[in-house]
């Protein structure tokens, strides 16, 4: 499905800033160099400017950008948009670098690609971890779900002892059936939800030990009726 909606200003910030911590995939491209992207990550940001590093060898000099304008996807919980201009093209050593703008405002693209299952309030989800050294394990509500990751709602405490790229194990049973999924995932998005609990995101790790799995769980998601669970796109 290919959806959009404008974020207001303290969801786009949030959202940035939620990119910058875990370095998130920059896409960016500018009538200077048509037919032509740059491609990078977002590793550093202040209230004025965002800092991206080029990945690769870029096929133009970045100096040649210098104040053009420019319009960047990022790809992080969920892939985002906005126009912005380039303002410098810095570099150190064999690294190049661009300097844009700030957005106030992002525009959220292609929200879901899979469609959610909204599942029973009994629904729950295992997650376990490790993290500076101890092992984590928790018991959470499973919100939704879809082959793409899920949602559940987690006690504070727990929320705060996971880092975007700690590894997390997940264990899940959709209702109505009997098969358990043991799948890995990553952190995507943390929302304070009140009441001493958030709901975390997370995006399933796709690899060759986990293929067979996800089809299977796309397979019983696009049989709501036989899976015994109420289906519907959210966005």
């Amino acid at each position: 499905m290919n959806e959009s909606i404008t974020l207001d200003t303290s969801a786009s910030q949030n959202a940035l800033e939620w990119a910058i911590r875990t370095q998130a995939q920059i896409v960016l491209e500018s009538a200077v160099i048509p037919n032509t992207t740059v491609n990078g990550s977002l590793i550093s940001g202040d209230e004025h400017a965002l800092l991206l590093e080029i990945t690769g060898q870029p096929a133009r000099d970045p100096n040649l950008l210098v104040d053009a304008a420019a319009q960047v996807q990022v790809y992080s919980d969920r892939r985002y948009s906005f126009a912005t201009t380039i303002t410098a093209a810095p570099h150190w050593g064999d690294t190049r670098a661009l300097a844009i703008d700030r957005p106030s405002i992002l525009t959220v693209v292609d929200r879901r690609r899979f469609v959610r299952a909204r599942l029973a309030p009994s629904s729950l989800v295992k997650v376990e971890w490790r993290h500076a050294g101890a092992d984590h394990r928790r018991v959470a509500t499973l919100l939704n779900i879809s082959a793409d990751g899920l949602a559940c709602r987690i006690e504070d405490p727990a929320a705060m002892a996971i880092e975007p790229r700690d590894p997390l194990r997940v264990q899940f049973s959709l209702p109505g059936q009997h098969s358990t999924f043991h799948l890995t995932a990553a952190a995507s998005n943390v929302t304070p939800a009140g009441g001493g609990a958030t709901i975390l995101g997370l995006q399933f790790t796709r690899s060759m030990e986990t293929a067979q799995l996800l089809k299977e769980l796309r397979a019983s998601l696009r049989s709501p009726h036989e899976a015994g669970i109420e289906s519907e796109a959210l966005v």
